[in-house]
């Protein structure tokens, strides 16, 4: 059983490759993607949302990731105000047959568009984020 308490080796700002190597460190063997989701969501729960999202970023690129993996990386960016990587990522998980969050969409698409009409004309809110 590996041991993940020492979370605070796994740094935010990590690259893909470090990940991979904390990871073989801890586990003495290559990461499966349950590996990463696993410690995404103890992350998440610790409210370590930035290290999360870290993990979830390469989960979703592995065999054997489930949607579930895409919808709380969708909550990490929400955690973090970055809403419109968040309605992205959800939009993705209803695309790809995760309908609980077409709420989601309908909510984070109605307050950037709010958001982008408060600015104006100067809004740095794409578009197609909307549409």
């Amino acid at each position: 059983m590996a041991d993940f308490t020492d979370y605070e080796s796994f740094r935010p700002s990590m690259q893909r490759e470090e990940v991979f190597e904390w990871f073989q460190r801890k586990l003495n063997r290559p990461a499966e993607a349950f590996d990463l989701y696993k410690v995404a969501k103890e992350f998440y729960q610790l409210g370590a949302y930035s290290r999360a999202l870290l993990c979830l970023q390469q989960y979703i690129t592995m065999p054997g990731s489930a949607l579930a993996g895409r919808h709380l990386l969708g909550y990490c960016y929400l955690n973090l105000n970055e809403t419109e990587r968040a309605l992205r990522e959800f939009k993705k998980c209803v695309k790809d047959g995760y309908y609980e969050d077409w709420q989601l969409v309908v909510e984070l698409t109605i307050e950037i568009e709010e958001k982008r009409r408060e600015e104006g004309p100067t809004s740095n809110i794409p578009i197609e984020l909307i549409e």
